[in-house]
């Protein structure tokens, strides 16, 4: 039984064990934590994820949406095995950020939401109340706008290719 129900520790472990019991296995070899909350401290679940690592219910935990800063200290409290951000031909701060320090990097958004797919113009509209691309900043007009010419060159790219722009990019 996990004592102190009101801790972070504690959260996160019934999530993992009911996504355990879900998964019929005594172990996940990756777990993530996806966004930080801004009302739970990620650096108490860093912790968290280091006990969790401790009994052998996680092999490695990993991060999203994050810089680096904010993955550096939560590195330093327990190892971070992936990072999982942005990264796409039209953002890649992650470059900076988040490689080259020996943990694996997922990219997020390869397709910089659907705008390098070449099917989003600067008269997109995005207006559906379930559409989150409304919230994306790579979509507000003038980001779209300005992106233009990459989008152009990635289509005549994918033109010479034979291929679709979302697989060029």
């Amino acid at each position: 039984a996990v004592e102190d129900c009101g801790s972070v520790y504690a959260a996160v472990r019934r999530h993992l064990e009911r996504s355990l019991k879900n998964l019929q296995t005594d172990y996940v070899d990756l777990y993530y934590l996806h966004r930080i909350n801004m009302e739970v401290d990620y650096l108490e679940v860093a912790h968290a994820m280091g006990r969790l690592i401790q009994e052998g219910l996680v092999r490695e935990w990993g991060i999203s949406t994050v810089d680096k800063a904010q993955l550096e200290a939560a590195h330093a409290v327990t190892p971070v095995g992936a990072v999982q951000n942005i990264y796409s031909m039209v953002e890649r701060t992650s470059e900076k950020d988040c490689v080259g320090n020996g943990i694996a990097f997922v990219p997020f958004s390869p397709v910089a939401s659907g705008l390098l797919s070449g099917k989003i113009t600067p008269d997109t509209e995005f207006g559906q109340v379930d559409d989150v691309r409304v919230w994306v900043p790579q979509l507000k007009r003038e980001n779209i706008t300005g992106n233009m010419p990459i989008v152009e060159m990635l289509r005549s790219f994918a033109a010479e290719k034979q291929a679709t722009p979302a697989q060029v990019s």
